[in-house]
């Protein structure tokens, strides 16, 4: 229900700037700040300030107290596959890729049955390299890449490991490949 139109002096009207209704001067109040700031409403329709517009926001240090660089990578696995069959007794095998190997390298190969050898490089050519010992069996007949790998084994070191993709570690540890499920 509206009042009437009279005149009152000094109280003059207003619209509510929230419902559009007029309203005399003097039942109108102003919203200080926030989303509505500065509003002039209806008594009934005023609201508080909200108190957390008066927190201060506090500077959040976040530097490192003690900063040094990013360490090298120290586990980084030089890595092939067998790209062609080699029978048991061969001294040479076929690989996808000699990048990275070299003359002297100790490289670990897995033969068919899924047993690791441990083999040393003496020669490197035309994709072929040429091992000793002998391949204990075949290797590359059965599958493929994972399935016929050729591992660089780390030199000073008896031991690397390697996260591989699906959460299986992959490591060699005195001339072994160990793989392990994530976990155990």
């Amino acid at each position: 229900m509206s009042e009437p139109w009279r005149y009152r002096p000094g109280d003059h009207y207003v619209l509510d700037d929230l419902s559009g209704f007029k309203i005399r001067r003097s039942r109108a109040r102003t919203i200080p700040g926030g989303q509505t700031g500065q509003a002039l409403v209806d008594g009934r329709r005023w609201e508080a300030q909200q108190p957390q517009d008066f927190v201060r926001g506090v500077a959040d240090e976040q530097s490192v107290d003690v900063a040094r660089p990013r360490q090298e990578n120290r586990f980084t696995v030089v890595g092939t596959c067998v790209a062609a069959p080699a029978a048991a007794g061969s001294g040479v095998v076929a690989v996808a890729s000699t990048l990275g190997f070299a003359v002297g390298d100790r490289v670990q190969i897995m033969l068919d049955r899924g047993e690791n050898v441990a083999v040393s490089i003496v020669a490197i050519g035309g994709g072929m390299l040429t091992i000793v010992p002998v391949l204990p069996g075949a290797a590359g007949v059965l599958g493929g890449g994972m399935e016929n790998m050729v591992l660089k084994i780390a030199q000073g070191s008896s031991s690397s490991f390697l996260m591989a993709e699906g959460g299986v570690l992959l490591g060699t540890e005195d001339g072994l490949l160990l793989v392990l499920e994530a976990g155990a």
